[in-house]
């Protein structure tokens, strides 16, 4: 790799860093378009290594939530199981399927709950965690939970933080900042699952990886320390204007420019035949 290759990729890698402190998410949504922007992966591409480099953005981020007692490790260990299935699984798809018609529904997702959060601001007790249910059923949502953020991050390449801290947030109560070091906490596990099934489909670019992960490592723990101090209406909202500004992006790009451009992208959405 070129030293300007190598000064791009940290550069990426400290962006997605920010915004994955800050928002409690791996990064991936900053991160997969550039990867097909800039450094010209494709699609399939893009989705594995971001998923190897925001690893990095989760374990730099969650230490600092953790320090000021943001993180249920419990719930998020519950969480991470589901999650691991998941990814594996959404990784496999993504191997497999066009990503048109689920693109946009994810785009459609996010201006859904930014809407809500825009509408709604929760209003939670500054440090409360309380779980949504006890017993059977908290058990089935935690995993339930996991399942639906790992086909996320799995077939779209990020962290899955768009689904776990709406969930934690509108369903289980948690204060934003506790949801979001609980979602990087789950990313730990999530990130690394679907990188590797990625990987089985040769979707990964490992020489971009050092230097993604070396800039989200510096730019996790800024991001994660300026939503320590940030109030909830405040972070709440910016997380809701940070999902519709994603949703926007989401959608232009899942747009066919022509014919022409229609069947390119659905040979390369595609991808190689697997038996895995």
């Amino acid at each position: 790799m070129t030293a300007r290759g190598l000064a791009g990729a940290v550069l990426a890698g400290v962006g997605a860093g920010i915004a994955g402190g800050l928002f409690g998410v791996g990064g991936g949504l900053l991160l997969v378009p550039i990867l097909t922007g800039f450094f010209h992966l494709t699609q399939h591409q893009a989705h594995g290594t971001s998923l190897a480099a925001i690893g990095a953005t989760a374990l730099a981020s969650v230490l600092v939530y953790a320090a000021h007692g943001n993180v249920a490790w419990a719930t998020a260990a519950l969480i991470g199981i589901g999650s691991a299935v998941g990814a594996r699984l959404g990784a496999r798809w993504a191997a497999r399927t066009s990503r048109l018609a689920l693109t946009r529904a994810f785009a459609v997702f996010l201006v859904l709950v930014a809407s809500r959060l825009l509408w709604r601001t929760p209003a939670t007790a500054a440090g409360t965690t309380v779980a949504l249910t006890h017993g059977a059923i908290g058990l089935a949502f935690d995993l339930g939970l996991g399942l639906a953020m790992g086909l996320l991050a799995g077939y779209m390449g990020v962290g899955g933080g768009v689904i776990a801290v709406p969930a934690l947030t509108l369903l289980a109560g948690f204060t934003q900042q506790a949801a979001q070091g609980t979602s990087l906490a789950i990313i730990l596990i999530t990130a690394p699952v679907g990188a590797y099934e990625h990987a089985r489909h040769g979707n990964f670019v490992g020489r971009l990886v050092p230097g993604l992960a070396v800039g989200a490592a510096m730019g996790g723990p800024l991001g994660s320390a300026l939503a320590q101090g940030l109030s909830h209406t405040v972070l709440v909202r910016a997380f809701a204007l940070f999902l519709l500004a994603n949703a926007v992006v989401t959608w232009i790009r899942s747009r066919p420019r022509s014919p022409a451009r229609i069947e390119s992208a659905a040979t390369t959405e595609a991808g190689p035949p697997s038996s895995g």
